[in-house]
């Protein structure tokens, strides 16, 4: 293919682009970037890249994280309209999002009876917790017995590599003796394992990254045939952006880490658009429909 030639209005916009990136990662971003822009030159049968081109292999070269920055470029007008409007809520026609994904059916060998669940958000009846709560009704409308905890109402020290739990069996599993030792054992415990958590830096929250961190406890050699009974898991993930699938990998990354200690998750459910005048606690009742969704996810986890 021929050399690619940029458009003046092209290359002012890329070198923008890549400006917005820190120096130790920029020269990545624009191999990636690139290869976007061959693609479309080599669709397209072109060696003249136009700004029009370049916009479209951002929006196929970076994840929908990206989206606010990639607006910024594509759209100005629309990202401006889009913080205008979650200046002040329109209760008619809110701009949250709660959304239940589609998951073929998990089946595990006893009926779900005991359900453990874990809120890792700071804040109590804020729009993860209102989201986890209506899943949890559903779970115990179908029977379940629900023991949820707030890790603000616990004491969990970050995990600190000291790798005390390989060093020899440990009743507490973890060499840090706080309420993750009694989490540790509800979690063999039960059925199935609800956690919730909101994303603040395009990943979860730090007291949900704490608890994954010490999870590793249960993968040692004196513990591991504990994991091996199969259990279903849910999780309820929130985030700001009104885009209601800008975040879906940092869900699926803590579904991947749930599987490692036998937890198959079987519900998920997103929550988006809590921004500005929408963070108000409550904001996702907002979405009647939504809500309904989340319920029924608790309902069928039961099944």
């Amino acid at each position: 293919m021929d050399k690619l030639i940029f458009a003046d209005d092209a290359r002012e916009t890329m070198e923008r682009f890549m400006a917005v990136f820190p120096d130790a990662t920029r020269d990545s971003y624009r191999r990636r970037l690139m290869r976007g822009i061959e693609y479309q030159a080599l669709k397209k049968g072109v060696s003249q890249v136009t700004r029009e081109m370049f916009i479209d292999a951002l929006g196929e070269t970076f994840p929908k994280s990206f989206d606010p920055m990639v607006m910024r470029f594509k759209d100005p007008k629309a990202l401006a309209a889009m913080v205008a409007g979650q200046k002040e809520v329109d209760r008619a026609h809110p701009l949250v999002k709660v959304k239940r994904w589609e998951i073929a059916p998990v089946s595990i060998d006893r009926p779900v009876q005991k359900v453990l669940a874990l809120m890792t958000s700071p804040r109590k009846k804020g729009n993860t917790d209102c989201i986890m709560d209506a899943l949890l009704e559903g779970s115990r409308e179908a029977g379940c017995a629900v023991e949820k905890f707030y890790m603000s109402d616990l004491t969990i020290s970050p995990c600190v590599g000291c790798m005390g739990c390989e060093a020899k069996p440990l009743d507490t599993y973890c060499a840090i003796k706080d309420d993750m030792t009694g989490l540790y054992q509800r979690l063999l415990d039960c059925d199935a394992f609800v956690m919730g958590f909101p994303i603040y830096t395009s990943r979860e929250c730090a007291q949900a990254a704490v608890f994954l961190d010490r999870l590793k406890a249960l993968r040692t050699k004196d513990h591991m045939g504990k994991l091996s009974r199969k259990r279903k898991g849910a999780l309820v993930v929130t985030w700001g952006w009104p885009s209601d699938d800008s975040y879906d990998h940092v869900a699926e990354n803590a579904a991947f880490v749930l599987k490692l200690y036998g937890i198959s998750t079987a519900e998920v459910v997103t929550g988006s658009g809590f921004w500005d005048a929408y963070y108000g606690k409550g904001m996702a009742e907002l979405d009647r429909e939504g809500m309904a969704q989340a319920k029924e996810a608790g309902r069928a986890l039961a099944r």
